[in-house]
């Protein structure tokens, strides 16, 4: 027999470490009998590490480059998804103060339709099956959407002290309405519930201790409560999948390592494309009229650069318009000539030619001293343990809306591209790139349960081993779900 329902429990930015430690412990009782005794997979974020790329991979079973929805923001410079027009997105709001894309995620299912591959509620619903999405910016194909309140949305992100949502209260109001669906509805063949609030409060306080004392005090007794709804007369029980879209690092939170692009002050980076004569976007509602485009996603940034002879739909031509700007930031990092604040900031430039190989071009890197050599050759010269499975990854990033440059700020420093935090993640290192995945099924037989986790794990190892041996990633959490869903 194999689970007839399936209950997600998707904990934003959880730390793998934070949750074993916390199992070990015997903290987490709720989730210790979803899933403490059942499979544990090692997996990696995409890069970059942060939150609408991975979820996006969570809920498509895409990489990046496939799903198109590279980060929390990106240029779509074909306009493919905007009436046409090339468009800056900034779902996370951003330096250039995007309000309506963070409010367009849920009223509108803006990041929801960018997604160029089907999520697995579209592919549950051609099969007669229900599902409900709680919480979370993607849910195009569920049966039923439970989006957050956006009164709850501004006071949790915005608020302050004396109208501000604590991230308990944000997430509690998300379990109350799923149980109070669920109870009142039954179970759906497939229900999500998102949890934003570990990661919020890590950000704000750093990862550790914030991410274990909230999953302990917050998250895990909500879990209880959604699973007493969710096992409420279900026979079987549904099988559990726990799992988070990456980890986070801690970093220095200050104006001189957080590196901006922003309106109207923090414009750190704005000086070195003004430097080389270029006009970057750098204020709301600016693109397409400038030279280039940076989106910041905490450990990586890209950088897109238009063709100084054409528009933005023709391929930027590799030794006018890209390596100048790249190179500019390698000198900036060197001795703060552009741009004094990116001294010391950056860890790594990448580049691609997309003249010669196409949208879809992998980075090659720029060394500082100007050659341009493989990623395989420069990332087996970096520190030992700063970088996991890097190659892979950024395989599977550079797509169609990846930038012409990629930017990894120097963790080691305490850099970071986007406004000040304690916590972070968006990067190739281990603390932000690994992610939580757990599957379970309470009450199951040992043999039934046995067979299912076998399937779930061939099906991973296999697709692993089918794209060059690279490491499961969050993509990798649908392909166990769906070697057992009949």
């Amino acid at each position: 027999m194999n689970p007839q329902k399936f209950l997600l429990i998707d904990i934003d930015g959880l730390r793998p470490d934070v949750f074993h430690d916390a199992l070990e412990a015997g903290e987490i009782p709720n989730l210790a009998r979803l899933v403490g005794g059942g499979l544990h997979v090692q997996i990696t974020a995409p890069a970059p590490s942060i939150t609408f790329c991975s979820q996006a991979c969570l809920f498509t079973g895409a990489h990046p480059d496939e799903h198109g929805v590279p980060g929390n923001q990106f240029f779509d410079r074909f306009g493919s998804g905007f009436a046409g027009a090339p468009r800056h997105y900034a779902f996370d709001i951003g330096d250039s103060l995007a309000v309506d894309d963070a409010v367009l995620v849920f009223t509108n299912s803006l990041a929801g339709d960018r997604l160029q591959r089907s999520t697995i509620y579209e592919r549950f619903t051609e099969k007669g099956k229900t599902s409900v999405v709680a919480g979370n910016m993607y849910a195009r194909g569920a049966t039923d959407w439970i989006k957050p309140n956006l009164a709850n949305i501004a006071r949790f992100t915005r608020g302050g002290n004396m109208f501000g949502m604590s991230s308990r209260e944000y997430d509690q109001d998300i379990v109350d309405r799923l149980a109070a669906f669920i109870t009142l509805r039954g179970l759906p063949d497939l229900t999500t519930m998102y949890f934003m609030g570990l990661d919020h409060d890590s950000h704000a306080y750093g990862p550790i201790p914030a991410q274990r004392d909230y999953l302990v005090d917050h998250v895990d007794p909500m879990v209880g409560e959604v699973w007493d709804a969710a096992a409420a007369g279900a026979d079987p029980l549904p099988l559990v999948a726990v799992f988070s879209d990456h980890g986070q690092i801690r970093v220095i939170p200050d104006d001189a390592h957080s590196l901006k692009v922003g309106f109207p002050f923090d414009k750190e980076m704005v000086h070195l494309f003004k430097s080389l004569g270029l006009d970057v976007h750098d204020y709301p509602g600016e693109d397409p009229d400038c030279d280039a485009v940076m989106a910041l996603n905490g450990g990586l940034a890209y950088v897109y650069l238009r063709n100084r002879l054409a528009d933005w739909f023709a391929e930027p031509d590799f030794e006018r318009d890209v390596l100048p700007v790249a190179r500019a930031f390698w000198e900036a990092h060197a001795n703060g000539v552009h741009a004094p604040e990116l001294r010391g900031a950056l860890a790594g430039v990448l580049v691609r030619d997309v003249v010669t190989e196409g949208w879809e071009a992998d980075f090659k890197a720029l060394t500082p001293g100007g050659d341009v050599v493989s990623l395989e050759d420069w990332f087996a010269a970096q520190p030992e343990g700063h970088y996991v499975d890097p190659v892979h990854r950024l395989a599977r990033q550079a797509g169609r809306y990846a930038g012409d440059v990629l930017l990894i700020s120097n963790y080691a420093g305490g850099y970071y591209f986007g406004s000040e935090t304690i916590g972070v993640h968006g990067g190739l290192h281990p603390e932000d790139s690994l992610a939580t995945l757990s599957y379970g099924w309470p009450g199951a037989e040992a043999g039934d349960w046995e067979r299912v986790a076998g399937l779930i794990r061939s099906a991973i190892a296999a697709r692993c081993a089918e794209e060059g041996g690279r490491l499961a990633m969050t993509c990798d959490m649908v392909v166990g779900l769906e070697a057992i869903f009949v």
